[in-house]
């Protein structure tokens, strides 16, 4: 196997919960452990079966404050010493996928930023997020610290102008410490997303968060909770500031940057549709196809590591559609996988066809002052969320077309 043809990303850890709390209490849960998976593929998106990976942490000494256990859950892993580092050995199964579990000492609490890479290969890959194991629960904490403000938001609605993420200010507190994480919750979950602090002043403390870790139109309590650079929890908690998100405009978001080149959109027929120069309408539409679609979106791949204006082999692909019209305004999004071999033998791209449905682009009609309704499309890898989600650039044109097209 030839390391420098592993999909890199593939190797990121996932973790069903980044935020574990373990009360320091005479008896454990078996259910309190954290499940990690990943999926390791090459660069054509192949899985890659029965492959060494070997995972490690930031901080030697910290994978001894946890114990680790294969995919049955049965047998311990033990931590073994590779070029220098503290880790685990663990393989691929057939179909490259990685399956292990981080269980707790009680009252042992521990900060994870874990990495993992091929056995043979120098390339450490972070995982999607650091893991925070405490020994207190949300629950018995009493609340103390200024709650979170959000810039420029008065009242209880919360609305996005366009923008993917709002501003958050966190008061200063009582004794502040280098290296404090300032961990983010919204009704008692954890948004994954944490502050550091890196000055000791008396200075508030500003980040910027996704809209995303609200729920639209559901009641939610935003607070911080604090914990030391050693994992030890301090046993208060904010106030909460409580907000209701109302959503965003019905288009693409406006601050994010768009690393993938632009999708093509096509007619019922086939034909290429011109952004700059063509309204979708009922002739757009009308020729029949066996998939019933409207439209027809294509986006490129390639398994050339160097090109990053085009999605990776085997990259799951989230396509949205925004359509705003006198008649309705549409949102949908279409989840698919990227092919995992070129288009021609011995190529570096394939495509990736997605059927829009007719029945979501008829009956979207213009205004009464004559101007079109308006149609956008872009696509991301990754959730609004991820830390590491990439989107691709908009297409946007006009679209005028009848209920009976």
């Amino acid at each position: 196997m030839n390391v420098n043809e592993i999909n890199l990303e593939s190797l990121r850890l996932n973790m069903d919960n980044y935020f574990l709390s373990v009360p320091n209490l005479p008896t454990t849960n078996d259910n309190e452990k954290i499940t990690v998976t990943a999926q390791v593929v090459d660069i054509n998106g192949d899985y890659l079966s029965n492959t060494q990976i070997f995972i490690s942490d930031s901080i030697s000494g910290n994978l001894n404050r946890v114990k680790i256990y294969d995919a049955d859950q049965n047998n311990e892993i033990p931590i073994i010493t590779q070029d220098n580092k503290e880790g685990f050995l663990i393989n691929t199964d057939g179909q490259g996928k990685i399956l292990f579990f981080i269980k707790p000492y009680q009252s042992l609490p521990v900060i994870l930023n874990l990495y993992s890479n091929v056995t043979g290969s120098t390339k450490l890959v972070a995982a999607k997020h650091t893991v925070f194991i405490v020994n207190n629960s949300l629950d018995s904490m009493e609340t103390k610290f200024d709650q979170p403000q959000i810039l420029n938001f008065f009242g209880e609605n919360l609305k996005s102008d366009g923008d993917s993420k709002f501003e958050v200010d966190i008061p200063n507190y009582d004794k502040k410490k280098l290296g404090d994480y300032i961990l983010l919750f919204v009704n008692e979950e954890y948004t994954n997303y944490y502050i550091r602090v890196e000055d000791q002043s008396n200075a508030h403390i500003f980040t910027k968060l996704p809209y995303g870790i609200f729920k639209k139109d559901i009641y939610s309590n935003f607070f911080y909770v604090l914990i030391r650079d050693s994992g030890d929890i301090i046993e208060e908690k904010s106030n909460a500031l409580p907000l209701t998100y109302k959503g965003r405009p019905n288009k693409p978001w406006t601050d994010v940057y768009r690393t993938y080149e632009q999708c093509k959109v096509y007619s019922s027929g086939g034909a290429l549709v011109n952004e700059d120069y063509d309204v979708i309408n009922d002739a757009t539409i009308a020729e029949q196809n066996p998939e019933n679609a409207g439209l027809f979106v294509k986006i490129t791949g390639t398994n050339d590591p160097n090109d990053n204006s085009k999605v990776p082999f085997g990259a799951n692909i989230t396509l949205n559609m925004y359509i705003n019209s006198s008649t309705r305004t549409v949102t949908k999004s279409y989840n698919q996988t990227m092919q995992t071999h070129p288009d021609d033998i011995g190529g570096k791209t394939a495509t990736l066809k997605i059927s829009i449905d007719h029945s979501d682009i008829k009956n979207n009609m213009g205004y009464e002052d004559g101007t079109n309704g308006h149609i956008f499309f872009d696509y991301q890898i990754g959730d609004d969320t991820d830390l590491n989600v990439t989107y691709g650039k908009v297409w946007k044109s006009e679209i005028d077309t009848d209920p009976y097209a």
